[in-house]
C-alpha cells in the first residue's frame, strides 16, 4: 500500500495540474496510480464521481514524461482515449484541457461532430469514440506508430454489446500497427471483474468497494409534478435531474414542471436536439442556481451539468446498471444518493424496490457475455477498406477477429458476403470490398454498429374506434390487452403500430394483467421480484395453480423471456400464452410435476427465426445484423438473450402448487 506522500512525489510533473487544487487524492486514486506508474495494465472500477479519470490520465502522462516521449512531441499521438459518446468526449475535453495545457501538451477531439483531424496538427492526447477510432484506423493508420497508451472510458457501457466487440477487434487491428502499449480501462460498479480481459492482456483490477448510501422515495405518476414541488420545498432541492425512457415524455413534462419555484428554469436534453442546443442546455444547467433538467439516457453518462441535489426516474429504467448510472449523476459531492422513483402501477413500484435494493448491494444481474456476430461483417468491410490498396486474405481477417470469433464463424460469414457480391476476389485468395460498398464507405457510413432500438414494443390501436389502447411486445394473431382479447387486423412495422379488433373478454385470470409489459430485464431478477410478493417461498420457488381449463404459473420473467417461453412451448405442442411478462397460461395442460415445462432449444430457434425483426429491434443487435446469414442471425439472437442460461435457470426452479382460489387472490396484488 502506498501512502499519499510517496504518490505525490512520484507525480513530479502532473501533481499540480491534476490534483493541486484538491490537495489530496481520492481512495480510488491511491489504489490505481501506483499500478499505472509501474506500467501495468489496469481496470479501475469505482462509483461515479470518485476521480477515476484523473487516477488514470495523470500517471499515464507522468510515465511518458519519464520516457522523454512528450517533451517537444509536436505532431505525435501518444495517448488514445476512447469514450462511449460524443457528449462525454466533449465533457472530457473541457475537464482535461486545463491540466493538459499546463503541461505544454496538446489535446484533440475526433468525433462525428468534429470530424477533421489535420495531419499537421496531430494532438498528443486524442479523445474519440469507438466509431471515430474505427474511421481513423481505417483511413489513417499512419497516425498510430508513436502511440504509448490506450484509455477505455466507461467500458461497462460498451461491453457485452456490438460496440464493445467492435472495440475489441479494433484493438486487435491496432496491435498489428503498434503492439507495445499500456492499457487502462475505467468502469462503474459491475458484476464481471474480468471485463478487462476481453480488451487487453494482464489487466490488474483496481477495485474501490465503496458504494454510496442510497435513499429513495417512490411516488405515483398521477399528480407527481405537485409532489415533486413539495419535495423540493421540504428538502430544499435546488437542482433536479429527471430521467425519462422516451424523448416525447421529456418534452411533455418539461412544460408541466415549469411552475414555481422552477418557473422558466426547466430544460430538456435528448439525442434529437442539435449538438449546439445540447451544449447550451448543459451550460445553462451548470450556471443555474435553481433548475430542473428533463433528459433521456443521453445524460446517463458523465456529462458535466454541475451539482444535482436529486435524481428523478420517471418509470423504472431497463436494468439495474442503468438505474445506478442515472442516480449516480446526483449528489456527487456527498456520500448519500437521493432519488425519487415515479411509478404508473404497483408492478412498477415493485420493480423500483427490487432495482434499488440490487443497486444498494451491488448485485446488477447482468446477462452473461456473448460476442455480437453482427460485428463481423462491419469489421470485414472496415478492415478491407484499410487494406484497399493491397487487398485482404482470409488468414489476415481471421487474425484480427481472434479470439473474439472462431475461424469457422468468420469464414462462413465471409462466404455469405462473397456470395452476396459485397466482397470480390481480384486475384486468387486476395479480396476487396465491392465498388458499391466502397462508395458507401466513402460517405462514412461503415464505421458504426449503433442501431435504433424501440425495445420491440408496438402501440396497439382499436381498429374500430381508432384509439390507442396500450402497448404490447408479444405479438400473435390473438393476444390479451387490458383484460380483453384482440385479433390483429394490420401491422405497420415502420411506425411500430398494430391495428386490432376486439373479439371478447379474456379468461378471468388474464384480466389481472393489463398488457403494459414487464420490461426486458434479465430473467435472474425474477426470484427477487417474486420475493416481494411471496416472502414465504424459497428464492427458487414459483407458485402455480391447476384448474379445469389448464395450468397457470406466475413467473415474472418480463415480456421478452415470457414470450420466448410461451412460444417455445407452443412449438413443442403445448398451447401456452404469456400474459404481461408475468403469467404463463397452459390451456388444457395439467402440470404433472413441480418443474417448469421446458421448451426445446430447437423450438426456441424456430421461434426466433419467425420473429427475427421484432427481436433484433428489441435487443439492438447492431447496424450490420442483416448482413449475416439467416442462421447466424438466429444464433446471434439466441446468444444475445442467453437462451442456454435461461433454460438452465428454468430447470433449477421448483414450482409450488397453490389452491386456485388463493392463486387468484395472489394475482389481485398485481392489479
Amino acid at each position: 500500500m502506498h501512502d499519499s506522500r510517496s504518490i505525490k512525489q512520484a507525480l513530479y510533473r502532473t501533481w499540480m495540474p491534476f490534483f493541486g487544487h484538491f490537495g489530496r487524492f481520492t481512495p480510488v486514486q491511491e489504489i490505481a496510480i501506483p499500478q499505472i506508474l509501474a506500467k501495468r495494465n489496469v481496470v479501475v472500477i469505482s462509483p461515479a464521481a470518485s476521480g477515476k479519470t484523473e487516477a488514470v490520465v495523470a500517471p499515464v502522462l507522468e510515465n511518458l514524461f519519464k520516457k522523454d516521449d512528450l517533451d517537444g512531441a509536436a505532431n505525435k499521438l501518444t495517448v488514445l482515449y476512447v469514450s462511449p459518446t460524443r457528449a462525454l468526449v466533449n465533457d472530457l475535453y473541457r475537464r482535461l484541457l486545463g491540466p493538459v495545457s499546463y503541461l505544454n501538451l496538446t489535446l484533440g477531439i475526433k468525433t462525428g461532430d468534429r470530424p477533421q483531424l489535420k495531419r499537421t496538427g496531430i494532438p498528443n492526447i486524442l479523445l474519440t469514440t469507438p466509431e471515430s477510432f474505427d474511421s481513423l484506423l481505417t483511413r489513417h493508420p499512419g497516425l498510430f506508430p508513436d502511440l504509448e497508451a490506450v484509455i477505455l472510458d466507461e467500458i461497462h457501457l460498451l461491453d457485452n454489446a456490438p460496440r464493445g466487440d467492435q472495440l475489441r477487434v479494433l484493438l486487435n487491428r491496432l496491435r498489428r500497427i503498434r503492439d507495445a502499449l499500456q492499457y487502462c480501462a475505467l468502469s462503474a460498479t459491475i458484476d464481471d471483474l474480468k471485463i478487462g480481459d476481453r480488451y487487453f492482456p494482464d489487466g490488474r483490477v483496481c477495485l474501490l468497494e465503496a458504494p454510496r448510501e442510497i435513499e429513495y422515495v417512490l411516488i405515483p405518476a398521477k399528480g407527481f409534478e405537485a409532489r415533486l414541488m413539495d419535495a423540493a420545498r421540504e428538502r430544499d432541492l435546488k437542482k433536479i435531474l429527471v430521467f425519462f425512457n422516451a424523448r416525447s415524455l421529456a418534452e411533455i413534462y418539461s412544460q408541466r414542471l415549469n411552475r414555481p419555484p422552477f418557473s422558466d428554469g426547466v430544460f430538456v436534453h435528448h439525442a434529437s436536439l442539435t449538438k449546439a442546443r445540447r451544449e447550451e442546455v448543459e451550460e445553462a444547467m451548470n450556471r443555474s442556481t435553481r433548475a430542473i433538467l428533463c433528459a433521456t439516457s443521453t445524460l446517463e453518462l458523465g456529462i458535466d451539468i454541475g451539482s444535482v441535489d436529486c435524481v428523478v426516474l420517471f418509470r423504472p429504467p431497463f436494468n439495474v446498471s442503468s438505474l445506478l448510472q442515472r442516480i449516480g449523476r446526483g449528489n456527487r459531492r456527498t456520500e448519500r444518493l437521493f432519488a425519487i422513483g415515479v411509478h404508473t402501477s404497483d408492478w412498477e413500484k415493485s420493480l423500483f424496490h427490487t432495482f434499488f435494493e440490487c443497486a444498494r448491494t451491488g448485485q446488477l444481474h447482468e446477462r452473461r457475455y456473448a460476442p455480437a456476430l453482427s460485428v463481423i461483417p462491419q469489421q470485414i468491410y472496415s478492415y478491407m477498406h484499410q487494406r484497399r490498396r493491397i487487398g485482404t486474405t482470409m488468414k489476415s481477417l481471421q487474425t484480427i477477429f481472434s479470439p473474439v470469433f472462431s475461424e469457422d464463424t468468420v469464414r462462413n460469414v465471409f462466404r455469405h458476403l462473397y456470395a452476396e457480391g459485397k466482397v470480390v476476389e481480384a486475384r486468387p485468395g486476395v479480396y476487396y470490398n465491392s465498388a458499391r460498398l466502397e462508395k458507401k464507405i466513402d460517405w462514412g457510413k461503415i464505421h458504426s454498429n449503433i442501431a435504433e432500438t424501440s425495445f420491440g414494443e408496438y402501440d396497439v390501436f382499436n381498429v374500430t374506434l381508432g384509439n390507442l389502447i396500450g402497448r404490447v411486445f408479444h405479438l400473435r394473431e390473438r393476444f390479451v390487452l387490458g383484460g380483453k382479447c384482440w385479433q390483429i387486423v394490420q401491422i405497420d412495422e415502420r411506425e411500430k403500430k398494430v391495428y386490432a379488433k376486439y373479439i371478447g373478454d379474456a379468461a378471468a385470470v388474464a384480466k389481472i394483467f393489463e398488457g403494459k409489459g414487464a420490461g426486458s430485464y434479465n430473467y435472474r431478477l425474477a426470484p427477487l421480484i417474486k420475493r416481494r410478493y411471496l416472502p414465504g417461498l424459497g428464492l427458487n420457488e414459483f407458485p402455480y395453480a391447476i384448474e379445469a381449463t389448464g395450468t397457470s404459473i406466475l413467473h415474472l420473467f418480463g415480456t421478452l423471456y415470457g414470450f420466448i417461453l410461451a412460444d417455445g412451448l407452443c412449438h413443442d405442442g403445448i398451447e401456452a400464452m404469456d400474459v404481461g411478462g408475468k403469467l404463463l397460461v397452459l390451456s388444457g395442460h395439467m402440470l404433472d410435476s413441480g418443474r417448469f415445462p421446458l421448451p426445446g432449444a430447437g423450438g426456441i430457434r424456430k421461434v426466433i427465426r419467425d420473429s427475427i425483426r421484432r427481436l433484433e429491434d428489441a435487443l439492438g443487435s447492431g447496424a450490420y445484423f442483416y448482413d449475416l446469414p439467416v442462421e447466424y442471425q438466429v444464433e446471434d439472437l439466441f446468444r444475445n438473450m442467453d437462451i442456454q442460461g435461461f433454460l438452465e435457470f428454468l430447470s433449477q426452479q421448483t414450482l409450488v402448487r397453490m389452491d386456485p382460489a388463493e392463486f387468484r387472490l395472489l394475482l389481485k396484488s398485481f392489479e
